[in-house]
């Protein structure tokens, strides 16, 4: 019985900086291949008996691929090649060594002058590309990086060639299933990674680097879909904010934060990073006057009493502001806070532990449903549902669209119902006295 081919991965003797390089070894009928790839390890990071590095997150030499995967693509080429050539006979060394060498250099065009896609996005990394002449956010920064990361992903996984001249509908079927089935991503993280990648192409085009406009096609689009949040009603962030923590200092701090923000409507990354000069008095009232990070806005907020009472308690701290700490930790903090607050046995905020807000997880109570957002959602829908003008409110939010402003805030069907009753009692009251 022939023996079946054997793909192998061996280290080269040390060099001079500590570091083996690794070959792959191919044996096949009677045939042996040996190619080196550029990649080096140390050797006490290396797995002799798996023959792949121990460290699964280490990367390539350029950083852009997880060492491990090209490896377990050049052991499949190799088969898939030597099966492929088959039928037309043994393959000989140097033609299944030109397939690998093709597949490896295929990832380096970008060291070349021309441009690329990935090259495009690093741009966009880097801040050199810009919308109006306006600097990116942290957070857009954050999305270019990953949907970057994820189309390496894609394409070492799928061996798919990513140029501005294929990114086409059959790429886009092959992708967003490669997100969604892969990287369990979820569907709006999808459609933002698709989003994005539309922005890369778009730049592509009007910079002359491609006439490609598939990407333009009605379906070359991912649906997101309605997302589930809840709010707090103003009278249950009262509640919230007279809880006594006074003998638990760290949740205490937390729950002050959560509702200074609460009350001015800012994001985490803003209201937790106030600074002494955002804190300004004008014709004798306070107010919050901040550039936002996101959007790079102007925004000037009043203070109300609990805003003000909170500067109060604060103000041996140079921002009169409890002491910031992670988005991650703060997250969970406020779900210690609000369920310690709806079991207490002194003054219990019971709203707290009732079901139903969410009706994607109607069995979850409302404290494991509460995060940092809740806060700038909560200021939104109140003084939405007070009747507040909603385009001055979207100049604090920073939402462009009221559509985009509507499906962000949390008004239920009932909330709805008792704005409208309101508004007729106050119609016919009208009608009434004018009558009398």
């Amino acid at each position: 019985m022939p023996r079946q081919p054997e793909v192998h991965f061996r280290l080269k003797p040390e060099d001079q900086n500590g570091r083996h390089t690794i070959y792959l070894q191919f044996i096949y009928s009677g045939h042996r291949l040996f190619y080196s790839f550029g990649q080096t390890v140390r050797l006490k990071d290396w797995n002799t008996a798996k023959e792949r590095v121990k460290n699964k997150q280490a990367t390539t030499s350029d950083g852009k691929y997880a060492l491990n995967d090209l490896l377990d693509n050049l052991h499949a080429l190799c088969i898939k090649t030597y099966n492929g050539s088959l039928k037309t006979g043994i393959p000989a060394p140097g033609q299944i060594k030109k397939v690998l060498e093709d597949f490896v250099n295929q990832n380096h065009d970008d060291q070349t002058d021309n441009p690329t896609l990935y090259k495009l996005a690093q741009r966009f990394i880097d801040g050199e590309i810009k919308n109006k002449g306006k600097d990116k956010s942290r957070g857009s920064i954050s999305n270019y990086k990953a949907v970057t990361k994820h189309l390496r992903e894609f394409e070492s996984k799928t061996r798919y060639r990513l140029t501005f001249e294929t990114i086409n509908l059959d790429f886009f079927y092959k992708y967003t299933s490669f997100l969604k089935d892969k990287l369990k991503l979820a569907p709006n993280t999808i459609a933002k990674d698709i989003s994005i990648l539309k922005v890369f192409m778009s730049e592509a085009v009007d910079l002359g680097y491609t006439a490609n406009m598939q990407f333009r096609h009605k379906k070359f689009a991912f649906h997101e879909v309605d997302t589930d949040h809840v709010y707090l009603t103003d009278e249950e962030l009262h509640d919230l904010y007279n809880f006594d923590l006074s003998h638990h200092k760290k949740l205490e701090q937390v729950k002050d934060l959560f509702i200074f923000g609460a009350w001015v409507g800012l994001r985490f990354s803003d209201f937790s990073n106030i600074k002494p000069e955002n804190i300004v008095k004008i014709e004798g009232d306070y107010f919050i006057k901040i550039i936002t990070q996101k959007t790079k806005d102007l925004v000037i907020i009043p203070c109300n009493p609990v805003v003000l009472e909170i500067f109060e308690k604060y103000k041996s701290n140079a921002n009169r502001l409890p002491k910031t700490i992670s988005n991650q930790k703060f997250n969970d903090y406020i779900k210690d806070v609000c369920k310690l607050a709806g079991t207490s046995d002194v003054k219990p905020v019971k709203e707290m532990m009732e079901k139903g807000r969410l009706s994607t997880n109607p069995g979850q109570e409302l404290w494991q449903s509460i995060s940092s957002h809740t806060a700038r959602r909560s200021f939104a829908t109140n003084y939405y549902l007070q009747g507040f003008p909603t385009l001055d409110l979207m100049k604090i939010t920073g939402h462009k669209t009221e559509r985009a402003f509507l499906k962000y805030i949390r008004v239920s069907k009932l909330d709805t119902a008792k704005r409208l009753a309101a508004h007729i009692k106050l119609n016919w009251s009208k009608k009434i006295l004018k009558i009398a």
